[in-house]
């Protein structure tokens, strides 16, 4: 599942860059996992072209298109970047896994894997970790949050641009999101803040976490173009 915003107003790069870097993204998954199912999930509010429609739809096996929803519209007139960011991601993911799960996609999968688009799985992206933990969710060491607790109610977060779980808890993940959804506009409208990596922390099932690191991620984050590697 690979998460995506060609076109937006927000961060340095040209839509032309996040397209050619989300393929980047595609092609190393396709490198290092190459009978994965790719999943493509468009949330900007700015509508695709008919050619980066194409272009994503040649690379993937299936696209998923939320430019024209009406609530990702409505999201989008906050000015405030992550607000708009953070809504929308965990909305659409929410109801992408729910279309997959009522459209079969997941019947022939075993693990479902979460990734940024525009980022790149690295030679320390490990597939035998999940094979030999098939019952987990696996995400990255938690880190300590840099917000004040009062602002944001949670102590930790997990980075959110590769984590995974087994197709079998895709249920418990939806509600997750839908949870971390309540809650975050929760604490907007209280004059706090939450973002999806905090949101993963409070509301993913803890009894199934298995935390990791590196798991395998490399790429420049949007706002600035900050290299991370996960």
């Amino acid at each position: 599942m690979v998460t995506s915003a060609i076109n937006t107003k927000f961060g340095v790069y040209t839509s032309s860059q996040r397209l050619y870097q989300t393929i980047a993204t595609i092609d190393s998954i396709r490198a290092r996992v190459p009978d994965a199912k790719i999943i493509v999930v468009e949330m900007a509010a700015i509508p695709l072209r008919d050619d980066q429609i194409e272009q994503l739809q040649a690379q993937s096996d299936l696209l998923i298109n939320f430019n024209n929803d009406e609530d990702v519209q409505a999201i989008f007139v906050s000015d405030n970047w992550d607000v708009v960011k953070n809504t929308t991601e965990v909305m659409c993911f929410s109801r992408a896994l729910q279309q997959c799960l009522d459209n079969g996609e997941f019947d022939d999968v075993d693990r479902v894997h979460k990734i940024s688009g525009r980022y790149r799985l690295n030679d320390n992206f490990d597939l035998e970790r999940y094979e030999l933990n098939p019952t987990r969710l696996i995400v990255t060491h938690k880190h300590k949050s840099q917000f004040p607790f009062d602002i944001i109610g949670v102590e930790y977060q997990y980075m959110s641009r590769l984590w995974s779980w087994p197709a079998t808890a895709t249920v418990a993940v939806i509600d997750a999101y839908d949870a971390g959804l309540g809650y975050i506009a929760e604490r907007i409208s209280q004059g706090g803040y939450c973002d999806i990596e905090h949101m993963l922390y409070k509301f993913l099932p803890a009894d199934l976490i298995l935390e990791a690191s590196p798991v395998g991620l490399e790429g420049n984050i949007g706002p600035n173009g900050a290299a991370v590697n996960d």
